[in-house]
């Protein structure tokens, strides 16, 4: 079910006996600004820690506590060329409560608290908090240095900075930049969070057992005023660079990662999207994968070897851990595979079998309520509505001409190791 709400503001609603829990996501959609991404991550964090009448951490924990132990969360989304700022929040179904003693639903209850996170932050005299602005502000940044322990995602930041140098809203992580993070104050902020509540794309979901009179009269009294959406593609496109991007880097790591990206002009809206998952698949999208099969099983030259598709940004990329020394000859295998792909020479035994998978996610995927949540905020942007019946047609229907077909589209534009060095160090 999906309801206008106000002009840009949008109530989806999946009413299902399934769960014992109620789901609720609400998403603030804006274009994908560079200047924007880093004050927009930071004022996640804020509002997340405290509201007026939760002014703590604590506070806040305690009333997640009073609701059964609901829990509540803010997070930040890159999502082709939009940013996304997501509440979510999930609580028991109380008919399965035997102890249930107020009066107010749980779903009332939770939508009053995620009203309040939004609409009455912490503000003495006009502005956040000081204290809870600087802590929040050192957190972000703390979190920001972290991602960078992980040297997997340390690596594929560094391919996407190559990919799309000069593009800084693609190259940029969702969390932001230190030095603009640094820099930030919280009258910025505030200029934010009033931008954000005025200008931005609202989409509110809930799944659960919830009617469509409570869902709408829940958000019925939250002030959000009409608001010009500009129904602008979620896609970004690209042009083809003549030459690959070569970068690599010394870190304190004895496993190599070495990563590579390919455009793979093929979309969400695209005839070939469903031929791009199937080749993606196939590729290296799963255990059964040729990278999987013939880098890391039969070759012995990856620790791991995946690839992923983003069909909101057609590009392809191969993720891998190795031995430095082997570079050239994982690179050369993997070259190889795309090219047998490109050739055709894809099993039929091959296809079927990652066929089955994907069918097989995507029924899985049915029974998580917060998946089932996320798929509506594709759905909204993409205007595209894929009923299970008929998604599981296209994919039936897909062959090995097909698979073909998206190969020879992918082409390598970039490259990034990041090796120990001669030292080897830990």
């Amino acid at each position: 079910m999906h309801f206008r709400i106000k002009d840009g503001v949008t109530l989806d609603l999946l009413p299902t006996k399934q769960f014992k829990t109620i789901g609720i996501k609400v998403d603030f959609v804006a274009p994908l600004q560079a200047t924007a991404i880093t004050a927009r991550a930071l004022l996640a964090q804020v509002l997340e820690t405290s509201t007026a009448a939760y002014p703590t951490q604590t506070a806040l924990a305690r009333e997640l506590s009073r609701l059964y132990g609901a829990s509540f969360g803010i997070s930040v989304i890159k999502l082709g060329t939009k940013h996304v700022i997501r509440l979510t929040c999930s609580l028991v179904d109380e008919q399965y409560l035997n102890n249930f003693w107020t009066q107010q639903p749980l779903f009332e209850q939770g939508m009053a608290l995620l009203k309040e996170v939004l609409f009455a932050p912490l503000l003495p005299k006009g502005n956040f908090d000081p204290t809870t602005f600087t802590q929040q502000r050192q957190n972000l940044l703390t979190a920001i240095k972290s991602l960078d322990d992980d040297k997997q995602y340390l690596a594929n930041r560094r391919l996407q900075e190559l990919l799309f140098t000069g593009q800084p809203t693609q190259a940029m992580s969702a969390l932001g930049d230190i030095h603009v993070l640094n820099e930030l104050s919280a009258t910025d902020v505030l200029s934010t969070y009033h931008d954000m509540l005025a200008h931005d794309a609202v989409h509110v979901a809930v799944v659960g057992d919830v009617t469509e009179e409570r869902a709408q009269a829940a958000i019925a009294d939250w002030p959000l005023a009409d608001r010009t959406i500009t129904d602008d593609t979620p896609y970004y496109r690209w042009s083809l660079r003549d030459h690959v991007q070569v970068g690599d880097d010394e870190a304190p790591v004895v496993q190599a990662k070495l990563n590579l990206a390919y455009q793979l002009p093929i979309y969400r809206d695209d005839a070939d999207f469903m031929a791009a998952v199937v080749f993606n698949a196939a590729f290296g999208g799963t255990p059964l994968s040729l990278l999987f099969t013939n880098v890391r099983e039969k070759a012995s030259l990856a620790y791991y070897a995946s690839s992923g598709y983003n069909p909101f940004t057609g590009t392809l990329s191969v993720q891998t851990g190795i031995q430095a020394e082997n570079q050239q000859r994982v690179e050369a295998i993997i070259a190889e595979q795309l090219t047998a792909m490109q050739n055709g020479e894809l099993s039929e035994k091959l296809l079927t079998e990652v066929k089955a998978g994907l069918l097989n996610a995507r029924l899985a995927a049915l029974d998580s309520p917060q998946r089932r949540l996320t798929g509506l905020l594709n759905t909204q942007l993409t205007h595209l509505h894929e009923p299970l019946t008929s998604w599981q047609e296209k994919l039936d229907a897909i062959t090995v001409a097909d698979v073909t077909r998206v190969a020879q589209q992918v082409t390598l534009q970039a490259t990034y190791c990041l090796h120990g060095g001669a030292q080897g160090a830990k």
